[in-house]
């Protein structure tokens, strides 16, 4: 009896961290292209906020969608367009927050939630991050 309590301890030593992991990577928000820019969006739930406020050093534009009482939205339309007007990104963000990495430059940034729209100026830099807060 003993031989076969040991295996199966064994056997469940070996599975449970490799579920654990796999869960931990159900987390992970996944970066995505668009043309020359690449993004993460989320921040719904409290491990998606701690992912996003870890990976923000490495990009260069951050957005956040807010209610007016601070209360976070998702699913907000998003247009980045450079100096010439042409789109650099285009995405529904999935949660509250935007991270992208564009190249430096000035960017027009357009957003929209429900048919009301705003727009913001923006200069991005190689040396510092960009942040903007759109509110409805």
């Amino acid at each position: 009896m003993t031989k076969l309590f040991s295996l199966v301890y064994l056997l469940l030593a070996c599975v449970l961290p490799s579920q654990v992991m796999a869960q931990s990577d159900a987390f992970a928000l996944v970066e995505k292209n668009y043309g020359n820019a690449t993004y993460v969006s989320g921040g719904i739930g409290d491990e998606e906020v701690d992912e996003i406020r870890l990976r923000e050093r490495d990009f260069n534009l951050k957005l956040l969608f807010a209610e007016r009482d601070g209360s976070y939205l998702g699913s907000v339309d998003v247009v980045v367009l450079n100096a010439k007007g042409d789109k650099v990104l285009e995405v529904n963000s999935a949660g509250p927050f935007l991270l992208a990495r564009v190249p430096p430059g000035r960017y027009v940034i357009k957003v929209s939630m429900n048919g009301q729209e705003q727009e913001r100026k923006l200069s991005i830099t190689e040396k510092r991050r960009s942040e903007a807060v759109f509110r409805w």
